[in-house]
């Protein structure tokens, strides 16, 4: 038996796989600011899910930056309860078995890459709009080599622009990502109906979209998360065919089609 975590600003998703191929069950709660009470609830789960049967391995996703030995959670502008605390360590403590850690986004794009909307594609960019603004670069069916994972998310389209929760300013997230959207409009994205709004929000992701075009060239971008639900699709594609000059045609741009499950899908991947 695996059990499968995705630990996102918002929401806390833990699932199990009895066959190591598909996600027989999950659960999802918001996620605990605190360590010792997140890693408590995710233990609870874990056993609930697992019935009884062995847990044999542990991987999972989180949202932030990790340190280079896939075992802490250095830095994360939504998780700060969690910053610097021993999660793969507690972890082995508590399964007694093999944990894999790694970046929410990067799970959540290796999931879709093998198992979704970028399956059979080589070079696959996922953005996922969310809390925050998360991101990876998956080549063939495996995340790309990197030192500190992908932020693409704190990218600067606008020099000393709006203030990030990161500490810098101008980040493609503190425009485009739903934490920033509710503090800027006082509401939801989802509560948020001005199609001038919209129209603004397509044009700084078509930024973003470019900037991570000319530097990762991929075959594919899939856009994921919450946001997506209320994103003007095709404008983004517009914007972007607009907004990139240097490559004949842009990637295709698709949504993400497993939805909460991607980043456990990536999980299990790793424990592959």
């Amino acid at each position: 038996m695996f059990v499968l975590f995705d630990i996102g600003g918002t929401n806390m998703r833990v699932g199990a796989s009895a066959d190591g191929q598909t996600i027989s069950q999950s659960k999802i709660i918001p996620t605990p600011q605190g360590f010792t009470d997140g890693v408590k609830q995710l233990k609870q789960i874990a056993q609930k899910l697992s019935e009884g049967e062995e847990i044999t391995g542990v991987a999972g996703g989180i949202a932030g930056a990790l340190d280079k030995t896939k075992s802490i959670l250095v830095a994360s502008p939504h998780l700060t309860g969690w910053v610097n605390q021993p999660l793969k360590v507690e972890l082995e403590r508590i399964f007694d078995c093999r944990v894999e850690l790694e970046n929410d986004a990067n799970l959540n794009g290796l999931g879709e890459a093998v198992n979704g909307s970028g399956k059979g594609k080589k070079v696959v960019a996922m953005i996922t709009l969310g809390t925050g603004v998360g991101g990876a670069r998956i080549v063939d069916s495996k995340l790309d080599k990197n030192i500190w994972g992908f932020e693409p998310g704190h990218q600067v389209i606008i020099p000393e622009g709006n203030l990030c929760n990161c500490g810098g300013k101008g980040h493609l997230e503190a425009y485009v990502a739903g934490s920033y959207l509710e503090k800027i409009y006082q509401k939801k994205a989802e509560d948020i109906k001005d199609d001038a709004v919209w129209d603004q929000i397509a044009k700084y992701l078509s930024i973003g979209l470019n900037n991570l075009t000319v530097f990762w060239s991929p075959e594919v971008i899939i856009l994921g998360g919450s946001m997506i639900k209320s994103l003007p699709f095709e404008k983004v594609r517009t914007y972007l065919k607009a907004e990139l000059k240097i490559f004949p045609t842009p990637p295709k741009i698709v949504l993400a089609t497993l939805g909460d499950e991607a980043g456990l899908y990536g999980a299990l991947e790793l424990l592959k």
